[in-house]
């Protein structure tokens, strides 16, 4: 039926509708074709009007028209008094007619019926074939329909018996029982079964009753307690199982991580380097050339061509051309053999505060570097700073690049959103399936359920951290430099509270696609803003500072950047594992408490 609506491409063979083969890209044959599934195929969102408007529009049916065309289909099928109910809020018969109805508004030669009477009862059955009868009969709509109910097909025309894919008979009900002496139409198809497969005929053919042995009964087996492994795994090969099947979440689970490391490891970066700028010099004199050559030496700055005029400087600051501008103003040189202050004049892009700080630093010890050095060469003075000086040394990160600090973080990042993300899909999916009454009617338990589901999320998430951890070493050539066995014992307990708080999310949400916002932006945005990523949780204060003392990826980060960055060891470390220790279980524990074992 799928093949004829060119839903599903056909396999072999060939078929026809109205004097044409079935094209799936034909869409004049469709619009002459009605389909009603066997799930309904119903917006949920829609009201039952709202359904009728829509198919009616779809189909191209007169604007002038859809008004009246609802209003007969709602009257004539017993929908009128409930317009604007949702699909969900009616019985199934209710909605098993709408479904007709839907498939009838745009007034279709042919209508093809995917057992549509499945599940419904048979006073809701019977009154469904007489709405059949009056459209076959009265409104000459030919209709092809599929049904596993013997009692129906002999209302039909003509059938086709069909086993495992091959038409077995094909003719008038009455004509099949009789080629089959039979006495009723289930009859003849049982003897076309019997001759089709003799040994299938035989195998489901019913056992004999035997009686139960007399004496005492079998005392009933007290309820199993505890928690069972055999459970638990059987749920964990299950959804591996599950994984392996779906390309796209295995995909995701195993390179999601990495491309997005790769991104933000090249994206997200604090260096400031390769500034552009130029120089306003109205002085242009030996000294002023001096001044901006010192500028141009520098790795920090790119320099362009000289600013002619302050509506040049304005101009390309505006454009973002330059990020800085440097003036020196007339009489430069002179000042400065005389002794008399001079100022010289910055003009620094604050689009980005972050960044504009850094390149007043640096201009600021560039121009104190080059008074140092104008005071020795030209004067033959030293600028003494005092009795003591200070020099600063940076340890871990002599260099103070970027890469070093932010790699090392964005690995907890990442191993907190994408098994947060895939974890949460696992129960909502189940929900969604309703495969979650197995849960229900089974003796396996909340905790079994959810660590079992759990387990193949954790495995996943230890592989991405060794990947990640591959190309920290290799391609951004952050070298481990303490313990890599800490690091991975820490990994483990934080991916344990990282798909814990996946579970946790699909425990109270009924869609995936809640699940997955709720896991991607409960996770992301406090390990960003509040663990410490980028400003230390110890300059946070009131709510932030508690949801970063509190939160399990800052205590992550912290043995991250101290194994890859202050080589330290677990002795260093152990104080930082009792938070994600009590957080994984604290989370793991609301997410059994909040599944429910009974449906609603």
């Amino acid at each position: 039926m799928k093949m004829l609506t060119g839903l599903l491409a056909p396999s072999e063979g060939e078929a026809w509708l109205f004097g044409q083969k079935v094209d799936a890209r034909d869409i004049a044959t469709r619009r002459r074709v009605g389909y009603m599934s066997q799930a309904f195929s119903l917006y949920s969102e829609l009201s039952v009007r709202q359904n009728l408007v829509l198919h009616a529009r779809l189909f191209g049916v007169p604007q002038a028209t859809i008004p009246q065309r609802v209003d007969e289909l709602m009257t004539r099928f017993g929908l009128h008094d409930r317009p604007d109910a949702m699909p969900d809020q009616l019985p199934l018969g209710m909605r098993q007619r709408l479904s007709l109805a839907v498939a009838l508004v745009h007034a279709p030669e042919l209508l093809i019926l995917d057992e549509p009477t499945s599940g419904v009862d048979p006073v809701a059955r019977d009154a469904f074939w007489q709405f059949l009868i009056d459209l076959s009969r009265n409104d000459k709509v030919t209709i092809f329909i599929s049904t596993h109910f013997m009692n129906e097909a002999e209302r039909c025309d003509r059938i086709s018996l069909m086993h495992d894919g091959r038409v077995l008979a094909s003719d008038a009900p009455a004509a099949i029982v009789k080629q089959r002496d039979s006495r009723t139409l289930e009859e003849a198809f049982i003897a076309y079964l019997k001759d089709a497969d003799p040994a299938e005929a035989d195998a489901v053919a019913a056992p004999a009753v035997v009686a139960a042995p007399d004496g005492p009964s079998a005392q009933p087996r007290g309820r199993r307690r505890g928690f069972s492994f055999s459970r638990a795994f059987s749920y964990s090969q299950r959804e591996a199982l599950e994984l392996r099947r779906d390309p796209v979440r295995l995909v995701m689970a195993l390179f999601g991580s990495l491309i997005l490391m790769l991104i933000l490891g090249f994206g997200i970066t604090m260096d400031v380097n390769d500034l552009s700028y130029a120089v306003l010099d109205r002085d242009q004199t030996t000294l002023s050339q001096n001044y901006a050559l010192n500028l141009s030496g520098s790795r920090y700055f790119v320099e362009r061509p000289p600013i002619t005029d302050y509506a040049d400087l304005d101009r390309r600051m505006r454009s973002g051309e330059l990020s800085l501008a440097i003036e020196i103003p007339s009489g430069f040189a002179r000042d400065v053999q005389r002794g008399t202050p001079v100022q010289i004049g910055a003009w620094i892009d604050g689009a980005m505060p972050q960044r504009a700080e850094t390149v007043q630093g640096y201009v600021q010890g560039m121009h104190q570097g080059w008074l140092i050095d104008i005071a020795k060469t030209h004067f033959g003075q030293d600028i003494a700073a005092g009795a003591a000086s200070i020099e600063t040394r940076f340890r871990y990160n002599p260099d103070v690049k970027s890469l070093p600090a932010m790699v090392p973080a964005v690995i907890p990042l990442l191993l907190l959103m994408i098994p947060a993300m895939l974890s949460a899909l696992s129960v909502v999916r189940e929900k969604e399936l309703g495969s979650i009454i197995n849960l229900y009617v089974t003796p396996v338990t909340r905790s079994e359920f959810l660590i079992g589901k759990q387990i193949p999320y954790i495995v996943l998430a230890m592989f991405n951290f060794l990947l990640m951890s591959l190309v920290a070493v290799t391609l951004f050539d952050v070298p481990v430099k303490g313990s890599f066995l800490t690091l991975m014992l820490a990994t483990l307990i934080y991916v344990g509270f990282s798909t814990g708080f996946g579970l946790f999310a699909s425990t109270f949400t009924r869609s995936q696609i809640a699940a997955m916002f709720f896991a991607m932006i409960g996770s992301m945005l406090p390990a960003i803003q509040f663990a410490g990523m980028i400003n230390p949780v110890s300059s946070l204060e009131g709510v932030g500072r508690l949801i970063g003392d509190i939160y399990p990826a800052t205590y992550y980060i912290t043995i991250s950047r101290g194994v890859f960055n202050k080589a330290l060891g677990f002795a260093d470390l152990q104080a930082a594992f009792v938070p994600m220790v009590v957080a994984a279980m604290v989370i793991l524990g609301l997410s059994i408490a909040l599944l429910k074992k009974q449906e609603k």
